[in-house]
């Protein structure tokens, strides 16, 4: 632990803190003095700036003041700056000072106020409310404090070096367990300090009936210091919860980018709905089966803790060969959900239990009211309420869930949180805004169903609203099969493929650090000898010769700002490493020694943001695709630097892109380039001119999510890798889909979000596995030859394939 973290997470806890208790303060003196319907709209929106997502505020404010932000040009706001994520938090965390406080005045005595005719304005302000609500205060401090100190979402987003993201980096980068560990220890004892502290207190949440009426308080408050809390109050509200729906709204490519995110990623929302429902049933029913244990505290501090320890350990505990069908399935996903908001769930049983009238219920059995009878007519109506809010509370949590699935999460189960996180990850990205929507949908669809359901009181709906033990029973037994869906058996090392092109696949590497072993598997590359280069998380470069033998490996000198990510080969064999957070592009020889460096940070042209891949063509001229502040393809002089040619600007036109991830080159020097948020691939002639486009987004043939890497064959063939799907698709020169290749899963010739692709002279394709962390080599039924040489990247001979009619899923 170094002092510039501890130092950075103090800072930004603490200025959290006393900023969202300023406007949690004016918050509550407004909410004191409304009465009805407005309190009442008030106490809602403050319960929604709670319940928001921590990344549609970012979203917002990135997108506002971001790289290229609608707003950076006239405000020159750094958002990526610990004031900055510390106003975003403080947005996400002022509900809870507001409530707190809110609740320590309802109780306060109306006589109070006209006891002394001179508590007036400031005097009543320090003689009277400030004393009352000093307890609450001091427990909203505390409590905020922890919460800042233990979120992950936006330090992480905003690129913030505090203790949760550096716990992120430290084992998702280098599986670095002591570092890690030692890195938590401020954010463990944080939690169990507070829940001791707060053992010994109670909480004043707000009441249903004030005590205090709303109009003494304006009447002796003044009108002066009611306006001016009025105003801060709203301003707060506006910025956390009005301006980032409005801009979400009202951003025209929300809009437009909707239908490619919906048919991109339909199987994230099912898994993001599915997961949700599913954990927040079983924490429900394992809530109030185990209210009576003495299990509180434990409970508690596991929702209090970062989500990302809880993954380390889960990892630790089951990442084993006996456990490998439940670790690989959805049932560590459930199992992790389940115990980080297990307290939620037993708080809400408590407060069903004692919202039961004992008197009727006494009064019933004597009547003879038993078993499923007495539950239905007795016990039900009475507790269903809490119960259901207590679900509803983990279905958002679980919707939101970052944290604590980022390191966790099997093949084939990817939320749209994380999508979301992943996304955010470089900066605003107009898909969030489509994926945001869907979620705040999912949100609100179970209290609209619920409503439709009672409305219309008749069929199945009736039922089974009618019959909650059944329902309990059937989402218990589908949460059991959800557990154990999409297990797979141990990867071997070769296995038969059903392709057309390759005959079967040989698996490259594990998770680990140790030579040969691999931490997500990023980008791809193979040499004039085949060897092979791989570049991962932990950023190093790893060698291999071309029966997966481990050659060598060396690493890149500075990470703490991201890894590297891009590999190519030049026309002097030297291996192109792109660095895309420090906008440089390095030369390599085969043997990892530096030979030249270029590359700069800017907009201009020549200048490089964010570069994301590299492809060389026959003349030995350097392609570089970028992202973010500048969406756009440069070509470079052989030697690097002097830019020869630019084009593409942000958009879904003909050459336009939305986060261009891969780059390839044909033998007739066309290059094609994977436009992976608008779900296609776009081909443009060597001088840049745009030729064609293919791909819509989807999961059929021809139909494509999130295309991260392509490569071209000498015979046409396209080999595209889709990040979204966590497949291959294969086209022919025409861009017509040949065959479909894996799907997700952790089984040998299944993927779990491949990253890149790279094919060596005998037509072997290699893929960076990423979430499986490892690579895959799919082996072609037919070698082939090169031809010819024609540059660094020589072409290569291949037999066509006629178009399948049902390409094969």
């Amino acid at each position: 632990m170094t002092w510039s973290l501890l130092q950075n997470s103090l800072l930004f806890s603490g200025l959290t803190t006393a900023l969202a208790l300023v406007g949690g303060v004016a918050a509550a003196l407004l909410l004191s003095g409304l009465s009805g319907t407005a309190r009442l709209v008030g106490l809602g929106l403050a319960a929604g700036a709670l319940a928001l997502p921590p990344f549609v505020a970012t979203n917002c404010w990135l997108d506002l003041f971001g790289q290229a932000g609608a707003w950076s040009a006239w405000l020159p706001l750094n958002v990526y700056s610990l004031p900055a994520a510390a106003g975003v938090m403080a947005l996400l965390l002022w509900p809870v000072s507001a409530l707190l406080t809110f609740g320590a005045w309802q109780k306060l005595d109306p006589a109070l106020f006209e006891a002394d005719p001179r508590l007036r304005g400031g005097r009543l302000w320090r003689g009277l409310l400030l004393p009352a609500a000093a307890p609450a205060l001091t427990q909203a401090a505390v409590l905020t404090f922890v919460l800042a100190l233990n979120n992950f979402a936006v330090p992480a987003i905003l690129q913030v070096r505090v203790f949760t993201a550096e716990i992120w980096l430290r084992f998702s980068t280098n599986f670095d367990y002591p570092g890690a560990l030692a890195a938590s220890v401020p954010v463990l004892a944080a939690p169990v300090l507070l829940l001791l502290w707060l053992s010994r207190r109670d909480a004043a949440w707000p009441r249903w009936q004030a005590q205090l009426p709303a109009a003494v308080l304006r009447r002796s408050l003044g009108p002066a210091w009611f306006s001016v809390a009025t105003a801060l109050a709203l301003a707060v509200a506006i910025l956390a919860v009005a301006l980032p729906l409005s801009r979400l709204a009202s951003d025209p490519r929300t809009w437009t980018q909707l239908a490619p995110a919906l048919a991109a990623g339909g199987n994230a929302v099912a898994a993001s709905a599915s997961l949700a429902a599913v954990t927040a049933t079983l924490v429900v029913a394992v809530g109030a089966a185990t209210r009576h244990l003495p299990l509180g505290g434990v409970a508690w501090l596991l929702f209090l803790v970062p989500g990302v320890l809880l993954g380390m350990a889960l990892i630790w505990l089951l990442n084993r060969p006996p456990l490998a069908a439940f670790y690989r399935g959805a049932g560590v996903v459930l199992l992790a959900l389940g115990l980080r908001y297990l307290a939620l769930g037993r708080q809400g049983a408590l407060l069903a239990a004692q919202s039961v009238d004992r008197d009727l219920a006494d009064a019933a059995r004597l009547y003879g009211a038993r078993g499923w009878r007495f539950f239905r007519l007795v016990l039900w109506p009475q507790a269903a309420p809490a119960l259901a809010a207590s679900w509803y509370l983990v279905y958002l949590l679980c919707l939101w869930d970052v944290e604590t699935l980022v390191l966790i999460l099997p093949p084939g189960w990817e939320t749209l949180a994380l999508r979301v996180f992943n996304l955010l990850h470089y900066g605003h990205n107009p898909q969030v805004n489509a994926l945001c929507l869907v979620l705040l949908v999912l949100a609100v669809l179970p209290p609209l169903l619920w409503a439709t359901g009672r409305a219309l009181r008749c069929g199945l709906v009736a039922r089974l609203t009618s019959r909650p033990g059944a329902a309990l029973s059937g989402a218990l037994l589908a949460g059991l099969a959800v557990a154990w869906t999409g297990c797979a058996p141990a990867p071997s090392a070769e296995v038969r493929l059903d392709s057309r092109l390759f005959s079967h696949v040989e698996i490259l590497g594990s998770r680990g650090r140790s030579p040969g072993q691999f931490n997500k598997p990023r980008s791809l590359a193979v040499d004039r000898e085949d060897n092979l280069y791989v570049v991962d998380m932990t950023g190093r470069v790893q060698k291999f010769a071309s029966d997966g033998t481990y050659r060598l490996a060396w690493q890149m000198p500075e990470t703490e700002l991201g890894k590297a990510k891009g590999l190519g080969v030049d026309a002097d064999g030297n291996i192109i490493v792109i660095e895309p957070h420090y906008s440089r592009v390095n030369h390599f020889t085969p043997d990892g020694v530096l030979v030249r460096q270029w590359g700069a940070r800017g907009t201009n042209l020549g200048r490089l943001g964010l570069p994301r891949a590299v492809a060389v063509n026959r003349r030995g001229e350097i392609w570089i695709c970028e992202y973010t502040a500048s969406e756009r393809v440069q070509r470079f002089a052989p030697e690097g630097a002097r830019a020869l040619a630019c084009f593409g600007r942000w958009g879904a036109g003909p050459g336009e892109f939305n986060r261009p991830e891969g780059l390839a080159v044909d033998a007739a020097d066309r290059l094609y380039v994977a436009d992976s948020c608008n779900h296609r691939i776009q081909v443009f002639a060597p001088d840049g001119a745009f030729l064609r486009a293919y791909g819509r987004p989807g999961t059929g043939p021809g139909e494509l999510s999130y295309p991260y890497d392509i490569r071209v064959d000498g015979a046409g063939n396209q080999f595209v890798c889709e990040f979204g799907n966590s497949r291959i698709q294969v086209f022919d020169a025409h861009d017509r889909p040949l065959e479909i290749i894996g799907g997700p899963g952790a089984a040998p010739g299944r993927f779990s979000n491949p990253w890149s692709l790279a094919l060596d002279s005998r037509g072997n394709l290699y893929v960076a596995d990423a979430g499986n962390h490892r690579v895959q080599k799919l082996v072609r039924r037919v070698p082939v030859t090169r031809t010819a040489a024609a540059g660094p990247a020589a072409a290569l001979a291949f037999t066509t394939l006629s178009p399948s009619p049902t390409p094969r899923p």
